[in-house]
């Protein structure tokens, strides 16, 4: 506050309502998943295989953020209150339970990839042993930004990233399960793209089975890559796979970085991840 003047801003903060359900079962064999159209028939080990073991998320389109509430100002004041700073200010400082989980660039998908570029994979170095406890970030945010670099030319698309736990540790030897994806965000080629729906707790999830956030070390993350309708391109055997777009993507260079938010808090923005 400063001498003679007094300003009050009011600033309304709505956050997601997470999950109630944490951690559950896997459901017995022969569950469906949601529906034909979220799901696919294949094991990314070997192609081919159940339902359960992999089910890839159709689109679950982001709404727009909240836009910032207008600072109000004491009216008898008004007339001597400077004008307002027109200049971009800087994002606040990183909340306690910040924690950038990946950032890499230069990425780009291959013909290995099938349509899966990895992220993370279980056994690589994480910055928390556990996301559920003492901070929860299965309802609080991972935040997720997405910069393609190139070529000029690159074509609109989407791209999405999917956790899937491996060797769940169900004694059925089965991988990719369960599994969770967030939302595909469209892209229009060279540009920076970011998710509106961070909460992993309100992702879409294989059959309802919500990922294990005790067990973070059993993950593994990787972007999909969709084409503009939102199929997806590879060739493997699930619902809506599009390889013949690959020509479209092979060439198309990005980063893309996560960052972890904890239940409460507030993300400080991406202009603290350069």
């Amino acid at each position: 506050m400063r001498t003679g003047r007094s300003v009050v801003v009011v600033v309304a903060i709505a956050l997601a309502a997470g999950c109630s359900e944490e951690v559950s079962r896997r459901p017995a064999d022969g569950t469906a998943s949601d529906s034909a159209a979220e799901s696919g028939a294949v094991d990314l080990a070997t192609g081919d295989g159940p339902a359960a073991d992999l089910a890839l998320a159709d689109a679950r389109t982001g709404d727009g953020a909240p836009g910032d509430s207008a600072p109000v100002v004491d009216s008898a004041l008004a007339d001597s209150a400077p004008a307002a700073d027109s200049g971009t200010q800087p994002d606040a400082k990183p909340a306690t339970t910040e924690l950038l989980l990946f950032d890499g660039d230069n990425r780009q998908f291959t013909v290995a990839d099938n349509g899966f570029h990895p992220l993370i994979q279980p056994g690589d170095t994480l910055p928390a042993s556990n996301w559920l406890s003492p901070v929860d970030y299965y309802n609080g945010q991972i935040q997720i930004r997405y910069v393609i670099n190139s070529p000029p030319t690159q074509v609109a698309g989407k791209l999405q990233v999917c956790f899937w736990t491996m060797g769940n540790g169900d004694g059925d030897g089965k991988n990719y399960f369960p599994e969770s994806c967030s939302e595909q965000v469209s892209h229009s080629g060279v540009g920076t793209y970011t998710i509106t729906k961070p909460t992993p707790a309100s992702w879409w999830k294989n059959s309802g089975v919500p990922l294990d956030f005790t067990h973070p070390e059993w993950f593994l993350i990787r972007v999909v890559l969709r084409g503009a309708s939102g199929c997806n391109v590879t060739t493997y055997n699930v619902t809506n796979a599009c390889w013949s777009e690959w020509p479209l993507y092979k060439d198309m260079k990005f980063r893309v970085t996560l960052v972890m938010v904890g239940k409460g808090d507030t993300f400080s923005g991406w202009s603290n991840y350069p």
